[in-house]
């Protein structure tokens, strides 16, 4: 189900992206000579765009099997994404201390993401996905700690994400993004999971 949603999203911005194209060249005609030749050499360069932003908010919104929530203590992380002019690959990772454990346990997060809208980009003029993106990522997540390795799987974590893009100047961009991470972890002694989902918002540049 998640995957038919995944597809969805892709198919909408591949529609209305067609769909920009084509509404342009329909009104090209009655553009002028300079405007047109300005707008070839506009829509024919592609840019590089580096956006680097680091967790400001992390919260478990899933629990253990038996109905306790987890919580975070501390979060270190980063997030790399290279923008082309719409379309985005990003890598993330993220180690996550969880609070009121009997020895210090750790939540190792891997996710590289596909994004469009928000890279900052100049040669974007859309008046909504310039400033506006959304993105999917899938990864893993894995507790550290003593005992994890011998009582808990690795497990498949994936997300959602939305993207705002805030032009500072113009060379620097202020980023900022929400994530919606759905995860669960499985016991190796237990048929039974662990839900470590959470919603994750990240602050950063872009340049």
């Amino acid at each position: 189900m998640r995957a038919w949603i995944a597809l969805s999203v892709i198919f909408f911005i591949w529609v209305s992206q067609a769909y920009s194209s084509n509404h342009f060249f329909q009104l090209q005609p009655e553009v002028s000579t300079v405007s047109a030749t300005s707008s070839v050499n506009k829509g024919g360069a592609t840019s590089i765009n580096f956006n680097f932003s680091f967790p400001f908010s992390y919260q478990f919104t899933g629990k253990e099997y038996n109905g306790n929530e987890f919580e975070a203590d501390e979060n270190l992380g980063f997030i790399l994404n290279v923008g082309f002019t719409r379309w985005g690959f990003g890598y993330e990772s993220y180690e996550t201390k969880i609070k009121n454990t009997s020895e210090e346990v750790k939540l190792k997060t891997t996710l590289y993401d596909l994004t469009y809208g928000a890279t900052g980009a100049n040669e974007d003029r859309g008046w909504f996905w310039k400033y506006i993106g959304v993105g999917y990522g899938f990864g893993n997540d894995e507790l550290d700690c003593s005992f994890c390795e011998t009582n808990f799987h690795k497990g498949f974590a994936m997300q959602y994400i939305l993207l705002i893009n805030i032009p500072i100047t113009d060379s620097f961009d202020l980023k900022t993004s929400y994530h919606q991470k759905t995860s669960k972890i499985r016991h190796k002694n237990k048929s039974v999971a662990d839900d470590y989902s959470a919603t994750i918002i990240n602050v950063g540049i872009g340049f």
